[in-house]
Parts: C-alpha cells; structure tokens; sequence
C-alpha cells in the first residue's frame, strides 16, 4: 500500500508543472522558518502577493487610469481595485487562490535544496524595485502607445494650480475661506486686470466681522467703520492671486479688496506680500 501510494505521488509528481511563483513561494516559507526572530522577514503569502502586484495588479490599474483618469468612472475602479487587493489578500491567507494542497506539494518538490539567504532577498529586492519602476515606465509607455506624448513645463513657478495645499497656508496666516461667489460677481472678478494677468485668484472670500481682529485688514477701516462691516451694509470682497516667487521660492501674493455697490465692485484697497510675513 505504502509503495502504491508513493509511485501514485510520483506519477503525479511528474504530471505537475512548477513555475517561478512557486519558487518565491518556497523561497519566502524557509525564509520565514530560518528567520523566525525578524518581523520583517518574508513569506510565502508576501511572496505571491508581490507577483499578483506586479504581473496582474499594476498592469490593469495603470492601464484603465491613462485611458479612464479624467472620467468620474475612474474613482469607482480605483476604489473597487483597492478592495479587489484586499480581497486577493484575504483568499491568498484562506487558500482559495493558492491552494494548501499546491502549497505542501511545493514544500515537498524543492525538499532538499539548500535555502540560500542571498538569493531569497535578491527577489524580494528586485521585485520590489519592479514594482517602483513599473509605476513610472508603464505609464509612459502607454503615451507612446496612444500618441499623448508628456510635454515638459517650461516654468512652474507661473502656473500655480488651485489647489488644497496653495489655499491652506494662507488659511493658516491670514485665515483666508474659500467661498464660492455667484455667477455675477465671478463674473466682475473675471473682468478685473489682475485675473487676466495672475489667473484665477487663490481664494474669494466676503470680509466679516470675525476677519477684522489682526492687522491683515486694517486698512478697510479707513474706507468704513467696524460697524458697517459688522451689520453688513457695507460689504467688501477680498481676493488673492498668486503674482510670482522670491528667489528663495516663496511666493508673492497680491491681494485686493473691493466693495460691493449697485455698479459692481470698486476697489478701494489692495496688498502685497509674501507668505512668510505674519500679521
């Protein structure tokens, strides 16, 4: 019995095909026995997931994102990949995936061979720096592909993108809002010089009673009264534009401050400054 059921194993033995997952996997369960005390060794599991990243993950994520980015679609499928590696995960540690009985008959094809320490941080450093270069090569590779060639920038510091960490800072310093202005005052804020010539201002915002406290806006109480500001018969609007950078990469801003009439908005008062000032 004990001979029927050992040449039934090598016939099956014979029929299974090994590839080079199943090394990494080999290689990542010594390597797991062998450095016990290490809580960043690796593993078996953390071996296959490596390869699921590189040769199945990234490939269909990078794809889907040049041809999907600027669809709202793509966010659903960004999420959806995220789960979907969580869930890979999971069935990897259940075995669904990687079947134990697959995984006892690794253990048992590579008995005998000698564990090398070297070779087994070999892959698991070359497939980590992989996955890093596969993040900037497939990308570009795919923009020779469709034709979309990347252009370079000439100057970023002229372009400044309306972004959450440009509006934070100013939000820290001079406790600055983005409020969104209706469709007529956007539209007078539009026509000002310093939009056509700075772009669209950073933050757009009304002037309240709990904006007047530092010195930042002391110079509207010389166009009203703390009280006109305070009930609202007197409002006035303040915008910032970005108007370039120091040679020590601070930016120079521009504020302007105008008041709301029947006609539209009058300017009546207007700052430059730098970031790094404190008010």
């Amino acid at each position: 019995m004990f001979r029927m059921k050992k040449r039934e194993y090598k016939e099956q033995e014979r029929q299974r095909r090994y590839y080079f997952f199943d090394y990494l996997f080999w290689l990542g369960e010594m390597a797991w026995w062998h450095y016990k005390g290490e809580p960043r060794r690796p593993k078996g599991e953390s071996m296959l997931m490596l390869c699921i990243m590189i040769f199945i993950y990234e490939p269909i994520f990078f794809t889907t994102a040049h041809f999907l980015y600027d669809s709202p679609v793509f966010e659903w499928f960004a999420v959806a990949m995220i789960a979907g590696s969580v869930a890979i995960l999971h069935c990897i540690w259940r075995g669904w995936i990687y079947p134990f009985s697959r995984r006892e008959a690794v253990m048992q094809h590579y008995e005998g061979r000698r564990f090398s320490p070297f070779r087994c941080y070999f892959f698991v450093f070359s497939l980590g720096f992989l996955m890093i270069a596969e993040a900037y090569l497939l990308p570009s590779t795919l923009m020779r592909i469709d034709g979309h060639k990347a252009e370079p920038v000439e100057d970023t510091r002229t372009k400044v993108p309306q972004r959450w960490r440009d509006y934070l800072a100013l939000h820290i310093t001079v406790g600055a809002r983005q409020e969104v202005p209706s469709e007529a005052l956007q539209y007078l804020i539009n026509q000002d010089g310093r939009t056509s010539r700075y772009g669209q201002p950073v933050y757009v915002m009304q002037v309240r009673e709990e904006d007047m406290g530092g010195e930042f806006r002391a110079g509207l109480l010389n166009h009203a009264t703390f009280d006109e500001i305070q009930d609202g018969s007197r409002k006035f609007v303040e915008c910032t534009w970005v108007k370039g950078y120091t040679p020590d990469s601070i930016r120079v801003l521009l504020t302007g401050w105008y008041e709301v009439r029947n006609t539209g908005l009058c300017p009546v008062d207007s700052l430059e400054w730098t970031e790094d000032m404190e008010f």
